[in-house]
């Protein structure tokens, strides 16, 4: 049963947010700091954000992320440096052109230049291929981690706010302004994998059985008041390895199942990667 927002008491209500500082979309975000915790963002090529909120030490094993230096940027795409080689190309041959000489590379006559942009064009659409290749496993990794897939990150934000009772954008959800919180967007879900594999190993996510702890939130328009986030949650933050976080989660009445085949459940964004095209309120 939905509990209104009007029941929910401020002390519940209000507190402060995980929302990234920066209010304009970066799609070469990875990592991001606030003061109250760590994110970390994945971007597909099929849209939308994927951003796992209170990631710890376990997180970043899991994906092959450092924790000494942290990432704050996914690595350079070739078409950005491919675009600087570029540009210095193209003022090297404007200078040689305002003095009346004719450039041609070396051992190339002008008539196989189209053939080698062509080549170079087709290497660098390739490079782009295996870069998304990249970027999606990483997101697939993080969704099996329990982040969400979001329709942008400006929804992210707006959701984020709401959930910390910010007045104004509670005001928004309950006079139809803008869309609810789905049941995905509000879950708070945690979990652990058995026989881990980390970052850098094939395919996208760990081998074996997993523990899942999948709640409601007490934010504004509860909808679960027998399944919300356990008083103790935080005790997930004091594993130092997967195998302790699959014990406290064990400890704290997570579901296990024996792979992902196995989960039916579409509370959570852990299989989305197999479904999900379109956004929760919108595109992605």
């Amino acid at each position: 049963m939905r509990t209104p927002a009007s029941r929910v008491s401020s002390a519940r209500k209000k507190g402060p947010s995980c929302s990234p500082r920066k209010s304009n979309t970066d799609s070469t975000r990875r990592v991001e700091f606030t003061d109250i915790c760590i994110s970390i963002f994945g971007w597909p090529s099929r849209g939308g954000v994927i951003i796992l909120n209170d990631a710890t030490h376990v997180d970043f094993a899991f994906l092959g992320l450092s924790t000494t230096n942290p990432p704050p940027k996914k690595r350079p795409s070739s078409s950005t440096r491919t675009t600087a080689s570029q540009d210095g190309g193209e003022e090297s041959r404007s200078r040689s052109a305002s003095a009346g000489v004719v450039v041609v590379a070396d051992g190339m006559d002008e008539a196989s230049q189209p053939v080698e942009e062509e080549r170079k064009e087709q290497q660098q659409q390739e490079h782009h291929a295996s870069e998304n290749e990249e970027e999606d496993t990483l997101c697939q990794r993080l969704l099996i981690l329990g982040a969400k897939l979001w329709d942008s990150e400006k929804r992210y934000q707006f959701v984020d706010h709401f959930a910390a009772g910010i007045q104004p954008f509670v005001e928004d959800v309950e006079e139809g302004r803008v869309a609810e919180p789905t049941l995905r967007e509000r879950r708070w879900v945690k979990v652990g994998w058995e026989n881990n594999v980390t970052g850098g190993g094939g395919g996208c996510g760990g081998n074996g059985g997993f523990w899942i702890l999948d709640c409601d939130t007490n934010w504004p328009g509860i909808i679960e008041e027998d399944n919300l986030v356990p008083a103790d949650a935080a005790r997930v933050k004091l594993a130092k390895t997967m195998e302790e976080r699959c014990e406290i989660l064990k400890g704290l009445g997570a579901m296990f199942y024996d792979g992902l085949e196995d989960y039916e459940s579409e509370s959570t964004f852990l299989k989305a990667w197999d479904w999900k095209w379109e956004g929760e309120i919108g595109a992605l």
